[in-house]
């Protein structure tokens, strides 16, 4: 009878779930490396966030800083939709010299990709207090006079941008924002005290250009015209007695002296289309890892040559989040020679003007459902967050092309305007499982990686030449090693 496993209903020797003391608070940490932080200055803002006996709770975390216009000319400007991200070209991880993470085009990934494909229109509204983006906030210098109750005034306000009257000269706004990178958007405890105290986990965040962050109220702002200040990560940390971090110790030992986080990463590259580009184009993805899950894209140009009327810098446009498709057809990926999916996906081919567009308009479901599946968020009510027939490939008079101008008129977003967003992706364990079992691993064979575009004949990328930002969405092992270390493998 001693024996026997009894069953849990009567199996008393049972007690409660194991836990442990401990007490939970919040610690501020604030850069290192100064107070006043811009473009033209001290770009690169620095945090090291350590703790001898607390773990870090990264999820209920989050950065705190305040962005000040000090444009010269008295210009204003309303932010793109990015939030707190419109402000930032690169964020990384950084511990003892080595940076463990790092995605470039941060701002552009989350105003072009992110917050359109995964904010409902109750997420914007939210998004309008912490990230100043369009909300119920009206065309009003919000930061000095906030709108009232009933006062919104705008159908679909929820999917226009920000007046270039609402950042208000002199004025700052408060922003919060998550801190991006895999090891912070993990849901395990972060284990602090088996850092070492002297090389800290540094969280690195690079401003951008204040051109980019928005749309300003007049050309030729300085690209150092803002400036963030008061700036610090309020932590959530998680106390806990030297007897539990002993035997994360010993965990460790038992391990080989390492334990393990894992999450996922963001890697950058771009590629250049250039105009009237016909037939097929690929676009080198240079990318090595072991399991890639998604690929995301967006096409866009820079050039100001063909906008009517003529504007002088693409300061007077929301740069950041606008893109078209080029008038591809279809699309798809390379690794090595299989090409994936199987058949490309459809596009909605021929937005040229003057061409017929009645039937494009209906045909950007497919390249939908695979941005929706590239987020794993194809089953869900609201898959793709505001994405819209007014906002999805969408310019001011109809589809877009990517094209800032076409010689007729201004096609990309100015002050007010609907959002206009283009953001494609696919992803890699959607399809056939001959491929990968877990994404697709281009470091092991050292596979090439090609993104591959396909026009129909007789039609054109556009008479603009286009930048194409590309980031590959891929699993990333963190190791908390013996010796206070931290090193990472993907």
């Amino acid at each position: 009878m001693s024996d026997r496993q009894l069953p849990s209903t009567i199996d008393y020797s049972r007690v409660l779930p194991l836990s442990i003391p401990a007490i939970a608070k919040r610690h501020r940490y604030f850069a290192q490396n100064g107070a006043n932080f811009n473009f033209t200055g001290t770009r690169e803002i620095r945090i090291p966030v350590s703790s001898q006996s607390a773990l870090l709770d990264a999820a209920h975390s989050f950065l705190e800083f305040e962005v000040v216009n000090n444009a010269a000319g008295g210009a204003t400007f309303g932010p793109d939709l990015a939030g707190g991200m419109n402000f930032f070209a690169r964020a990384s991880l950084e511990q003892g010299g080595k940076v463990l993470s790092r995605c470039d085009e941060i701002g552009r990934l989350h105003a072009s990709v992110l917050a359109p494909c995964q904010l409902s229109s109750g997420g914007v509204a939210t998004e309008g207090i912490k990230g100043s983006r369009r909300s119920y906030n009206g065309g009003l210098a919000a930061s000095i006079v906030p709108t009232p109750a009933g006062g919104v005034g705008t159908s679909y306000v929820n999917q226009m941008h920000n007046s270039d009257l609402y950042f208000a000269n002199t004025a700052g706004h408060r922003f919060t924002m998550a801190v991006p990178g895999g090891l912070f958007n993990q849901d395990k405890l972060i284990p602090l005290p088996l850092v070492n105290p002297n090389e800290p986990l540094t969280i690195v965040l690079e401003m951008g250009n204040s051109i980019d962050a928005g749309c300003w109220s007049a050309a030729g702002v300085n690209v150092g015209s803002l400036n963030i200040v008061n700036i610090s990560y309020t932590a959530q940390l998680i106390e806990v007695g030297r007897d539990v971090i002993e035997q994360f110790r010993g965990v460790q030992d038992q391990m080989g002296g390492q334990l393990v986080l894992s999450g996922q990463d963001w890697e950058y590259s771009t590629a250049a289309v250039p105009a009237l580009t016909t037939g097929q184009q690929n676009l080198r993805l240079p990318v090595r890892k072991r399991s890639i899950k998604s690929v995301f894209w967006v096409a866009q140009s820079n050039d100001m040559a063909n906008t009517v009327p003529a504007l002088a810098d693409r300061g007077l446009l929301y740069s950041l989040s606008f893109a078209g498709n080029m008038n591809v057809d279809t699309w798809g990926l390379r690794f090595g020679s299989v090409v994936f999916p199987s058949v490309p996906i459809q596009c909605w081919g021929d937005v040229a003007p003057g061409a017929a567009t009645v039937i494009a308009t209906f045909r950007r479901g497919e390249c939908a459902m695979n941005l929706a599946n590239a987020f794993g968020t194809l089953g869900w009510q609201n898959p793709t967050g505001t994405l819209s027939t007014t906002t999805y490939g969408t310019a001011t008079v109809g589809l877009a092309d990517g094209d800032n101008g076409d010689a007729v008129i201004t096609l990309a977003p100015e002050s007010g305007l609907s959002v206009s967003v283009c953001p494609f992706g696919v992803s890699t364990e959607a399809y056939s499982r001959a491929i990968a079992e877990s994404g697709v691993d281009t470091s092991t064979l050292s596979q090439e990686t090609h993104l591959q575009l396909n026009w129909q004949p007789g039609v054109n990328s556009g008479i603009e030449a286009k930048i194409v930002h590309m980031w590959v969405l891929y699993d990333q092992h963190y190791f908390f090693n013996r010796d206070g270390s931290v090193t990472f493998s993907n």
